[in-house]
């Protein structure tokens, strides 16, 4: 595929890329980076935690239940935004320049992903795949799928390489 068919090479693209702390989401954006990437795109990184689960203790209720939430939240929310010190400095890096993160918390990262793609009008979504295996994909779901299904832009799903998804099923 080339460039010209995402758009000219003079034009401005804006490209999403979902993320998160895993090794296939850092590949996603190497790939993008070293095949795709053009001095004038706009880069939106997105990263979608789900909100925090709080196991509730004997004897726990109203306030203590709140401030524990809240903490758990808390770490959310400093785990994001380290994550997009890491990215903006891994893109820095490697001579990407107008980079954008967002953070979303959302029990359903797919969704948001495809809505965040139409608020910021993005031409291209561009995710990591952890090559699970049909079976796996069927009963747990998969981000990257559901965002094919369900957005009207263009998705570029990075495969793992092909001994790392050997390995994994």
């Amino acid at each position: 595929m080339s460039t010209e068919a995402i758009g000219d090479v003079g034009d401005i693209r804006r490209v999403l890329i979902a993320v998160d702390r895993s090794e296939h989401s850092e590949r996603a954006i190497r790939w993008y980076l070293s095949k795709l990437h053009r001095p004038s795109d706009q880069l939106v990184f997105v990263n979608v935690s789900e909100p925090p689960e709080v196991a509730l203790g004997f004897g726990m209720a109203g306030p203590a239940v709140a401030e524990v939430y809240s903490k758990a939240l808390d770490e959310t929310v400093a785990q994001a935004k380290q994550l997009a010190v890491d990215i903006k400095e891994l893109c820095r890096g490697l001579g990407a320049e107008h980079v954008r993160f967002l953070e979303r918390i959302a029990r359903s990262p797919g969704q948001s992903i495809v809505d965040l793609a139409e608020e910021e009008n993005v031409e291209l979504i561009i995710m990591g795949s952890r090559g699970q295996g049909l079976l796996r994909r069927t009963f747990l779901g998969s981000v990257s799928d559901y965002v094919l299904h369900h957005t009207h832009r263009p998705v570029l799903v990075v495969p793992p390489a092909a001994n790392t998804a050997a390995a994994e099923k």
